[in-house]
């Protein structure tokens, strides 16, 4: 059974009641995956309008958790600063779950676990922190100190409070490039205390670590484009600390789910990244399935995959020429081998078989028997592409879709799902 994903805003500002009568055209979604906090996001992502919001054309979202629980409360060290709307009497993930109470519905708490508008007195010990020893906003470190143990406690308070029994974590790894401004040096990180007594336990020397990342962002910096992808490809350094980013994710999800348990009888959900960007994250799919059997990842080929490729390439090349220099690189590094140039990209995207291919990818890394669920762009597209997509998904090795999702999408593009199921 498929899902969507849906957020405070929406619940809000439309009522329950009309999001269960338009979620009702797709009569196979089962999973309303529901927003408990927010990212430093625009809705919809990166321009548009909400198409059937009566109150709001968008919502510039601040990184703020949208549950009746006091944050602060549960872990007073380090947590999350609770919505404005939640203050003045709002409980939009309680009023979704009285509306579906008794209905084939399941709520399911979708969380962003590393980013966000975090404080706390020990948030400065548990930030993420670049290659140059700049903090990275709004990011938590997997190997922060707090940081687990904050989240299993404030889960377990969620399903105390809410009643639920499955969670869907997100942002379970470290920073891409991406955020309120292109910031490609958060990719180089977390060189917080922590974190390099943890490279030096594994017998990888930070400070040389270091050096080679400022020789790629000196390459980069004088458009050295191809020289840095080898680097970057070819560096046994850098697999080795690639190596240690995915433990260290795979530590802290294993973790999480392990001692949330002790608090409270519940099961988890995996958001993650398509794989051919997924493991410069630090997400290692045969290590985290071993913790977790069910996952959904999002293969948005219309937008390269989730990732803001646009916002990466005109950050480094000034022209045509550079731009297309610069694409070439990045297809290389991940491994793709479309005949694809960067102007062809700005205009199509990736070819629509990058959604099979991802999920072929995702089935033979994945541990037997997990379930995959392929996320689909619902969004900033045609009717027609979005079938396109999700036969795709669905002919491919995922066991369902997910739609990304309720508010963002169109008239149009419910009746174009609902047709196909």
């Amino acid at each position: 059974m498929s899902g969507i994903h849906i957020h405070p805003h929406d619940i809000l500002d439309e009522g329950p009641e009309q999001i269960v009568k338009r979620i009702g055209v797709l009569r196979d979604v089962r999973h309303i995956f529901t927003a408990a906090n927010m990212m430093f996001e625009r809705n919809p992502y990166p321009a548009g309008i909400l198409p059937h919001n009566p109150k709001r054309t968008f919502v510039q979202s601040t990184g703020t958790f949208h549950l009746a629980v006091d944050t602060a409360s549960v872990y007073p060290d380090l947590y999350q600063k609770v919505d404005e709307t939640i203050r003045m009497g709002a409980d939009p993930l309680r009023d979704i779950l009285e509306r579906t109470r008794g209905t084939e519905y399941e709520i399911v708490p979708w969380l962003n676990v590393l980013n966000g508008y975090f404080t706390g007195a020990k948030l400065r010990n548990n930030r993420v922190i670049d290659f140059r020893g700049n903090e990275v906003d709004h990011w938590l470190c997997p190997n922060g100190e707090d940081v687990l143990p904050m989240w299993s406690r404030l889960l377990a308070e969620v399903h105390r409070e809410y009643g639920c029994r499955t969670f869907m974590i997100d942002r379970i790894r470290f920073p891409d490039w991406a955020g309120k401004r292109t910031n490609p040096g958060g990719l180089f990180s977390c060189f917080c205390e922590r974190c390099r007594k943890g490279m030096e336990a594994h017998g990888l020397d930070p400070r040389r670590m270091i050096a080679v990342m400022e020789n790629v962002a000196d390459l980069l910096a004088n458009k050295q484009f191809s020289q840095a992808q080898s680097v970057i490809t070819e560096s046994l350094l850098f697999r080795s600390w690639i190596r240690f980013r995915q433990n260290s994710v795979t530590a802290f999800v294993g973790g999480l789910i392990a001692e949330t348990k002790k608090y409270a009888d519940v099961s988890f959900w995996l958001d993650l990244w398509p794989p051919s960007y997924a493991w410069l994250l630090g997400q290692d799919y045969t290590e985290l399935t071993k913790h977790c059997g069910v996952l959904k990842h999002f293969p948005y080929h219309k937008l390269g995959g989730g990732a803001d490729v646009q916002g990466l390439i005109e950050y480094f090349a000034a022209d045509a020429a550079e731009r297309e220099e610069a694409f070439g690189a990045f297809m290389r590094l991940f491994r793709f081998d479309y005949e694809l140039s960067y102007r062809e990209f700005q205009q199509k995207g990736y070819p629509i078989r990058f959604i099979g291919e991802e999920n072929g990818k995702v089935r033979a890394l994945s541990a037997p028997g997990t379930q995959i669920y392929s996320g689909v762009q619902m969004w900033n597209l045609p009717a027609q592409e979005l079938a396109e997509a999700i036969i795709a998904a669905k002919a491919s090795d995922a066991d369902d879709v997910i739609y990304y999702c309720y508010g963002w999408a169109e008239e149009e593009l419910f009746a174009t799902a609902a047709n196909i199921m």
